[in-house]
């Protein structure tokens, strides 16, 4: 029986029901995570971290509203206006069409019984953040669900890969990757094992 039946994504919550996984995630889960996990921690270097996070999302909302006031008070020539915004929308659109034909989706609740396969990255501690990603069948097709995990700088950064590995693990799932202190509860401890022969 599996003793996992949640963990905590960077965005929310993945919990499993009813043979299911259910991917639960918002800006405002998001946000709320920040401030627990960074504002909150006795670590001043977090804080340091969550402070400068929110001055910069300040100064790029004041920098992005103080050019759009020039723009407007210039009298600025709309067609370079709208080729910027342009601009920057074709970047987002192909990024996600990238994403969109090597397979990747979003949906926000998967079959276990269609999961084939979850590949885990534990990330580097600050600079890349621990994910997973989902192979599961969605009709004829094999599709991807990237799942983004609670960074390493968290206090529970770590613990958090292990758990999510572990409950996937668990359930039977095949989950290839980092798992280094994960525990497979399905492997012997070892002392099972039989002696190799001395000979003679």
């Amino acid at each position: 029986m599996p003793s996992i039946e949640s963990f905590a994504t960077k965005r929310g919550t993945a919990r499993f029901e009813d043979s299911k996984i259910l991917l639960e995630s918002s800006v405002a889960g998001y946000l709320r995570s920040l401030y627990r996990d960074y504002w909150k921690s006795d670590a001043w270097w977090r804080r340091a971290i969550f402070l400068g996070y929110v001055l910069w999302v300040v100064f790029a909302i004041g920098w992005s509203a103080r050019l759009v006031v020039l723009l407007v008070q210039r009298d600025a020539d709309p067609i370079w206006a709208a080729g910027g915004a342009g601009v920057v929308a074709a970047l987002l659109v192909a990024l996600w069409l990238a994403n969109y034909l090597r397979g990747y989706r979003s949906p926000d609740r998967i079959a276990l019984d269609d999961v084939e396969s979850v590949t885990a990255t534990r990330g580097e501690r600050g600079l890349t953040r621990p994910r997973l990603v989902l192979a599961y069948r969605d009709g004829d097709a094999t599709r991807k669900r990237r799942v983004n995990l609670p960074s390493l700088l968290m206090p529970d950064g770590a613990e958090t890969y292990e758990r999510a590995v572990t409950a996937f693990v668990e359930r039977g799932i095949d989950v290839t990757g980092d798992r280094a202190g994960v525990v497979d509860p399905d492997a012997g401890d070892g002392n099972d094992a039989a002696a190799p022969d001395a000979g003679p």
